[in-house]
């Protein structure tokens, strides 16, 4: 038998091959900025009519009110759905009744309904008598269209908690708006009422959604627009502070799902004009920077909350970390050494694509062929078994109610097919806690071994069979009492 000897020079070059088959992949996500093929100001068409009555000096003092109490009228007279406004008592000018008007449907979301087109009367003199507006819906159509926008907000809201700070909410609101919508690229959908229905719409869409979304927690929001643009933003009110919040840049076009940028949350006028934004028109100064420089500008995913805690994937750092809003700093919970490869097998992504969702005190993250849920206060991780089509990975992550949904392709860039497991059975009890007293000690111990001796005592048996063998035993008692010395 003959055999043949590798040569240095082989071997190093055999290891050089092997080395570069083995390194990673940069990858970069391409994000596109959403812009309208529509200006954001509604069209109006006017009318001169013969008022002497309204152009007499005797009159000037009612024609004084301010633009914003005009605002307030037309939208109450709006939300009457009147056929015929009349604005007599306000000394508008004929060319500043369109912008008006434009301001009045860029603040209120509740006026889906009205259509953007306008027409109007006015005198000799140049001042608006008359407003026309026209109308998409009425009567019992109009009452079905209210009760499901209702509807759908509720079901937004139904994952807020009531004790979160007004910074939570904005941010809890901020990430299901990108998390479960998305940027209308046919550009047909700008009102609340068919983003909350089609769940897709343009900047007007997502604007006036997050306004009525914050508006039920009390926190304020009014807009930034930019003609030049073309695109239109909220400039929202916390502890007494304006920042701009850009939900729609936020989001990710071609949609991602599972992803939520951060770049356009709370930012300065200074901040925001670093991500792009310019020569917009506000009622407020955005001069605050409390947020400016925080690692929550720099997270690409939706933040998740569960046992009493904030949690964030991050790809780049290849972790999933705890968020402390309070101190503005993070804590990595779970790291990973898993591997993302390149469709040939050949090399590896450098950044990580982990999801993480949160279900009844379990985070729930992704590798890239597995999923998995970590009891937070157990520390106990268990596999949920998911489907995964041959030569597919997962790409991201994330949980609506009682549902994992998770992305699977061959590449970050390819089609996504998304699928998803339920996980309604998952444990929603501490894990070890058998005299389910709400921690674990010594006493789960002791109840265990009054159980396992017949003796009367509480012992919730998903709890104590920590082998999950199907019945509770002494090796179960061995297991936790292990887990007790190793953990106080």
């Amino acid at each position: 038998m003959h055999v043949k000897r590798v040569t240095g020079v082989f071997a190093l070059l055999l290891v050089l091959i092997l080395t570069a088959c083995a390194a990673p992949a940069a990858y970069v996500r391409e994000v596109q900025m959403p812009t309208s093929p529509v200006p954001l100001i509604c069209t109006a068409q006017g009318e001169l009519i013969q008022a002497p009555q309204l152009e007499g000096a005797a009159h000037a003092e009612r024609y004084l009110a301010s633009a914003q109490d005009a605002r307030q009228y037309i939208y109450h007279a709006l939300l009457a759905q009147e056929e015929e406004i009349d604005l007599s008592d306000y000394r508008i000018p004929v060319d500043s009744i369109t912008q008006i008007f434009t301001d009045v449907m860029n603040r209120y979301p509740d006026l889906f309904f009205v259509k953007s087109g306008i027409s109007y009367t006015y005198t000799s003199a140049g001042y608006v008598v008359t407003l026309k507006p026209s109308y998409r819906m009425t009567g019992k159509e109009l009452e079905a269209a209210r009760a499901l926008v209702d509807e759908r907000l509720d079901e937004i809201c139904a994952g807020v908690d009531e004790n979160w700070s007004d910074f939570e909410i904005a941010l809890y609101l901020h990430d299901y708006l990108c998390l479960h919508f998305s940027y209308d690229t046919t550009y047909q959908f700008y009102d609340m009422y068919s983003f909350l229905t089609k769940g897709r719409g343009v900047c007007q869409a997502y604007t006036l959604t997050y306004i009525a979304l914050l508006e039920r927690y009390g926190i304020a929001s009014d807009v930034a627009v930019s003609t030049d643009m073309n695109h239109i933003w909220n400039v929202i009110t916390l502890g007494g502070q304006y920042y701009h919040v850009d939900v729609t840049w936020d989001d990710p076009i071609p949609d991602q799902a599972g992803q939520a940028l951060h770049e356009n949350f709370l930012r300065s006028d200074a901040g925001i004009g670093e991500t792009g934004h310019y020569a917009w028109v506000s009622d407020h100064a955005c001069a605050s920077e409390a947020y400016e420089r925080t690692f929550v500008v720099d997270v690409n995913a939706p933040f998740v909350y569960t046992a009493g805690q904030w949690f964030f994937a991050d790809g780049e750092a290849r972790t999933i970390s705890a968020a402390d809003f309070g101190t503005m700093g993070t804590q990595s919970v779970l790291q990973t050494d898993e591997k993302w490869l390149t469709p040939d097998g050949g090399s590896y992504y450098i950044d990580a694509f982990l999801g993480a969702g949160a279900y009844r005190g379990n985070l729930i993250y992704n590798t890239p062929n597995r999923v998995f849920a970590k009891n937070l206060q157990s520390g106990v991780v268990v596999e949920i078994q998911a489907e995964l089509p041959r030569g597919m990975q997962i790409f991201g992550l994330w949980v609506d109610g009682d549902t994992v949904y998770y992305s699977v392709s061959d590449t970050p860039d390819g089609s996504m097919q998304t699928l998803s497991v339920n996980i309604a059975d998952l444990a929603d009890y501490l894990w070890g806690d058998a005299d389910q007293n709400g921690t674990v000690d010594g006493r789960d111990v002791t109840a265990m071994l009054r159980y396992l001796a017949g003796q009367p005592t509480v012992c919730h048996m998903g709890a104590a069979d920590l082998d999950d063998s199907g019945a509770v035993d002494m090796r179960d008692v061995e297991i936790l009492r292990q887990y007790l010395v190793e953990n106080h």
